[in-house]
């Protein structure tokens, strides 16, 4: 290739580090129309470059989240990358970042300008100063629908620490990213110095390891007044550290006795979904300080067994047939496959099956097969050493059948795991025994198997894609959950959950169009779909009734032309105009507000974007 690809015509006068960056790209032999968009950090490289980069994913990470609170509602993307182009934290529009993935312009993605040639985070690595790359500037085809502005974050001795990049569509170039990226670096930059002043002070050891647990830590006085608090802490409470210093921590935790924290250490306290736990240390001054420390509520109950029979609903014969089939198998000590849709509840009766099982009183762990990438699968369940891959723990990591040694392992999604983790777990309940990888100890383990899926996996065997002899292994009895489909208790359903609803005043009344809404609906998302719809329509419905009309604006619209008859109880009004006087009254609630806006309407925010231009309410 003996000359430059030839702009278009809007971008002629490009500066001449493009023209720079081009002609290193050629030298390099690179292919302006082979990008390569699947190579991306595998889950333990990306640990090792957390590691690596903590300051300055730690210091950006508010910056980025500042930032992008001012840009959410453009079509923009921010990001973090290492001096070496990784791409270690990023935030956005949902519909760019779809557009921006397709080009792995995403975390774990390496954007240096050996690999994805001219681009504003690679060039300025290499130019070590603020730039622009737009449109057909890129050298790489894919990425001519790009305009990226990205500025170097520097040390203080000048030496490149990483860069922030931000990132739209070309026709949303303006002139005034370059002064925001800037800013933004220039932040970062000084978050960094003030880091390093105090590590230079001897002030900073442990003050790193504080502010970068991932658990929440708030230290307090003998008073129980806040004297200090990490960043997970700060989130969690949802007050920056600054602001509540030398206050008293019972506005969070009301029943906080720093008196009895001090005698009483297995005492706990609750904010939200967070379980804080105290612990009492001395600094060798005769002083002492309380340090809470907090967990996420479902991380601490992981053990634990949270339903029981009683806990599930229903009248329909059918499905009370298979309550008391499942009563009777939770005494025999086989293993069991729970077959069933997405939200039939095949955790809720694998909970209650340990609980009525003589087992109970071991642990239930859980571990969803579809939700851990494949290469992580093998390791949440066997567990493995220390050093046995990179971003390992130092001291290994026990797997999930040696935790629930002696009680019961609930296999949620098994149709999903992979081939491989099948052949692996195929062996362990063959005999009885797991060997952590990179490991060579045979060990021991008592565990019975719960394993649940939606899939057919005889449909699965067949189609190879799931292994014959594990399912007769592990199949020691069926136990097949009916849908909403095939229910006939759901008024009796809709009853309960309103009534169970933490709401003021009268609880809402169905009327006649809606309790015949419920019944005909067909409900593919089962009892999750069911309450989450309830609820939404508690919130939104008038004077205290749901109606149908209600109901079906509120259910996905690929559903509704099958449940719904084309008229509607107010002759007026359309579904589609009721849904968007829905969704105005909605915003209007939420003052404007996207995400909070699709929470109350229980959709997701692309979704509702999608809904409002639909609608012509944005462009």
């Amino acid at each position: 290739m003996s000359t430059l690809y030839h702009f278009s015509d809007s971008e002629h006068q490009s500066p001449q580090y493009i023209f720079d960056s081009w002609k290193r790209c050629q030298d390099k032999g690179l292919n302006p129309q082979n990008m390569d968009t699947e190579s991306r950090l595998s889950d333990y490289e990306m640990v090792e470059i957390y590691d690596q980069h903590a300051e300055l994913l730690h210091y950006s990470t508010p910056i980025l989240e500042d930032l992008f609170s001012t840009l959410r509602m453009t079509e923009f993307l921010i990001l973090v990358a290492t001096p070496e182009g990784h791409i270690i934290n990023s935030m956005g529009n949902p519909h760019f970042l779809k557009d921006a993935n397709k080009v792995s312009l995403c975390k774990g993605a390496n954007w240096s300008e050996d690999l994805k040639g001219t681009n504003a985070i690679g060039t300025a690595i290499i130019e070590q100063k603020p730039l622009t790359v737009n449109g057909s500037e890129h050298y790489f085809l894919d990425n001519h629908f790009l305009t990226c502005t990205s500025s170097p974050i520097l040390g203080s001795n000048q030496e490149l620490i990483g860069v922030i990049n931000m990132s739209s569509y070309k026709h949303n170039f303006h002139p005034y990213s370059l002064g925001i990226v800037k800013n933004a670096a220039h932040s970062i930059e000084q978050a960094l110095h003030i880091h390093d002043m105090k590590k230079k002070e001897n002030q900073d050891d442990l003050d790193f390891v504080y502010q970068h647990a991932p658990t929440s830590l708030i230290t307090l006085n003998k008073q129980g007044k806040i004297i200090r608090m990490n960043y997970a802490a700060s989130q969690t409470l949802g007050s920056p550290g600054p602001g509540v210093i030398g206050h008293s921590v019972t506005k969070w935790f009301p029943g906080f006795d720093p008196a009895k924290a001090q005698t009483q250490m297995n005492q706990t306290y609750t904010y939200k979904n967070y379980v804080f736990s105290p612990y009492l240390l001395n600094n060798g001054k005769q002083e002492s300080y309380i340090i809470l420390k907090g967990e996420k509520r479902e991380q601490r109950e992981e053990l634990t067994v949270r339903y029981q029979f009683g806990d599930i609903l229903g009248q329909d014969p059918q499905f009370l047939y298979t309550i008391t089939l499942a009563e009777r198998i939770a005494e025999i000590n086989i293993d069991i496959v729970i077959l069933g849709e997405s939200g039939t509840g095949k955790e809720l009766f694998a909970q209650s099956i340990h609980g009525a099982s003589k087992r109970n009183a071991k642990p239930f762990l859980a571990i969803n097969c579809s939700a851990i990438p494949d290469n992580l699968l093998e390791s949440e369940l066997f567990g493995y050493e220390k050093g046995a891959f990179t971003g390992a723990k130092s001291d290994g990591h026990i797997g999930k059948f040696e935790a629930a040694n002696g009680g019961t392992l609930f296999l949620d999604e098994i149709g999903d795991m992979p081939l491989s983790a099948q052949a692996a777990l195929l062996r362990v309940l063959q005999e009885k025994c797991v060997t952590r990888i990179g490991g060579h100890k045979p060990i021991p383990i008592d565990v019975r198997i719960i394993a649940a899926t939606h899939r057919n996996l005889l449909e699965e065997i067949e189609a190879g894609r799931f292994r014959r002899d594990l399912y007769y292994r592990m199949n020691g009895f069926t136990l097949k959950l009916p849908s909403f489909r095939e229910r006939s208790d759901l008024l009796f359903l809709s009853e309960q959950i309103l009534s169970s609803l933490p709401v003021m005043g009268e609880p809402a009344q169905l009327s006649a169009g809606a309790r015949n809404f419920i019944q005909t609906y067909h409900w593919p998302g089962n009892f999750r779909e069911l309450k989450n719809t309830l609820q939404q329509a508690y919130f939104l419905a008038q004077d205290q009734v749901i109606t149908e009309q209600l109901l079906a604006s509120l259910c996905p619209n690929g559903h509704i032309a099958s449940a719904v008859p084309e008229h509607t109880v107010d002759d007026s009004l359309s579904i589609q105009e009721y849904e968007m006087n829905l969704i105005k009254q909605t915003l209007v609630k939420c003052q404007g507000n996207i995400s909070q806006a699709a929470k109350q309407l229980n959709i997701g925010r692309n979704t509702l974007y999608r809904r409002l231009k639909a609608f012509g309410l944005m462009d």
